[in-house]
């Protein structure tokens, strides 16, 4: 009688095991299906609807979009942009009164000259070496949205170092909520990259002894639908609504505090 309990309850056990194996391969089939054939869709990273170089002229386009109402009056200070690439914003903060405007590119993937530019100054350095003194400048725009931007945290405390006490200035980045690849080789964020929440920039820009005063957004939404070209339309449907870049306004306060 043992033995035959006991083959029962082999059988019994070799039953479950096959209905087992059947629900997994049931859930599975579903998956697939879900994925392929409309419901819930899979989340398609901007990396996947658009080349690099694409993804640079929709940043850049966004950039020119916010920033051309955000240029304060700079009533004769020095000013600094940092980016990748030439610099695009050396007429407009000589005609927002700065004395100076400097621009750095990180790249160095401009084919001009190093040198004057009609009261302007041209550079190539690292972000996080940038050959200026400390505290010499009043107002920096940074537009670190980019493949280049190395370490963040490096790279804010040396744009820290640059800015005055009483300074401004606006940090540009990749926004933390965007549609960015997680994984491969073709990702615009490093996989190490710590920023992943508004609350981690306060706090980096804390670490670089600046204060963000004011946060603005740019999305792919209709004023983007005029960069798309008629072959992209697909990939503007699927982004469209999706954050894009963060813009930081920063103050760097007199004294300690």
């Amino acid at each position: 009688m043992a033995e035959s309990f006991e083959h029962s309850l082999r059988r019994a056990m070799e039953f479950l095991g096959h209905l087992v194996e059947a629900l997994i391969g049931r859930a599975h089939r579903a998956r697939v299906q879900v994925g392929s054939r409309g419901g819930v869709q899979p989340i398609l990273s901007l990396e996947s609807q658009l080349d690099h170089r694409r993804i640079r002229e929709l940043i850049d386009e966004s950039v020119q979009r916010v920033m051309t109402e955000s240029l304060p009056d700079l009533k004769g200070g020095l000013a600094l942009e940092v980016g990748e690439g030439p610099a695009q914003f050396g007429s407009r903060l000589l005609s927002s009164q700065a004395r100076l405007a400097v621009g750095v590119e990180i790249g160095g993937g401009s084919a001009g000259r190093q040198g004057n530019i009609s009261r302007g100054y041209v550079v190539r350095a690292k972000i996080d070496r940038l050959p200026f003194g400390t505290e010499q400048f009043s107002y920096l725009l940074a537009r670190l949205a980019t493949t280049l931007q190395g370490d963040m945290v490096r790279a804010v405390r040396e744009l820290g170092r640059l800015l005055m006490p009483g300074g401004q200035g606006v940090l540009i980045d990749f926004h933390p909520y965007g549609l960015y690849a997680k994984r491969g080789g073709a990702r615009l964020r490093p996989l190490d990259s710590g920023l992943r929440s508004f609350e981690d920039y306060y706090r980096l820009c804390r670490k670089g002894g600046m204060r963000v005063v004011d946060v603005k957004e740019a999305f792919i939404d209709e004023g983007s639908r005029g960069f798309f070209r008629e072959e992209e339309i697909q990939a503007y449907r699927n982004l469209k609504g999706t954050p894009l870049l963060t813009f930081l306004f920063v103050y760097k306060p007199k004294g300690k505090g």
